[in-house]
C-alpha cells in the first residue's frame, strides 16, 4: 500500500533541490518536455521525472544538475548495486572475451574446406569483399600453411569467464552518475 501511495504522489509537489543528477529536454513537433534525473531519497533510488512542459504553462523547476557531492555517492552506489547493471556488463565483458582477434587460439568448428577440429593462429581479420556485413579471418595451420575461412566457421579455444572484479571496474566505468 505504501508504494502505490508514493507511486501516485504528485512529482510536482515535492522539492529535489540538490538532488538533481541531469537534466534533459525532449523536442516534439510542437512543444518541449523537461524532465530531470533525481535522486529520490524517500524510494532510494535514482529516477526520471518530468520537469516541465511547453504544452500549457507549467515551467521548469530544474535548470540544471545541482547534486551534491553525497547525493551523486549514494546514486553511484545505487547503480552499482542493480543486478540488472551487473547482468548486463557481465555480458558485455563475455562478448569481448569471446571476440576474435589477430593472435588467438581458434579451432574450426563449420565449413567445408578446411577440416573439423584443426586449430590455427589468427593472422588478419578483415571484412568479406562479396558480402561487406561478413567477416573472414586468415589463419595459421600447425603445418605453416595460411588459409581464410568465415568468422563464423572458427571458435576460440579457450574463453575465460569475466572476474567479478573486471566486473565491478566496467560497471564503475560506465557510471552515469
Amino acid at each position: 500500500m505504501e508504494t502505490a501511495a508514493i507511486a501516485t504522489k504528485c512529482d510536482y509537489d515535492r522539492d529535489f533541490t540538490g538532488c538533481v543528477l541531469s537534466t534533459r529536454e525532449y523536442n516534439g513537433y510542437h512543444d518541449s518536455d523537461f524532465y530531470a534525473t533525481v535522486w529520490d531519497e524517500e524510494m532510494g533510488c535514482v529516477r526520471e521525472i518530468e520537469d516541465g512542459t511547453t504544452r500549457a504553462y507549467a515551467p521548469s523547476k530544474y535548470h540544471r544538475a545541482d547534486a551534491t557531492p553525497e547525493v551523486r555517492a549514494k546514486a553511484k552506489a545505487w547503480y552499482a548495486s542493480d543486478p540488472k547493471i551487473r547482468e548486463g556488463a557481465r555480458n558485455r565483458l563475455s562478448r569481448a572475451f569471446a571476440a576474435i582477434r589477430v593472435g588467438d587460439e581458434v579451432t574450426v568448428v563449420a565449413g567445408r574446406k578446411i577440416a573439423k577440429g584443426i586449430p590455427g593462429e589468427v593472422v588478419w581479420v578483415g571484412r568479406d569483399s562479396f558480402n561487406p556485413k561478413a567477416y573472414r579471418v586468415g589463419l595459421r595451420l600447425p603445418d605453416g600453411s595460411r588459409v581464410f575461412t568465415a568468422m563464423g566457421n572458427v571458435e576460440k579455444s579457450s574463453i575465460n569467464p569475466p572476474t567479478e572484479a573486471e566486473i565491478d571496474a566496467e560497471v564503475a566505468r560506465c557510471n552515469p552518475y
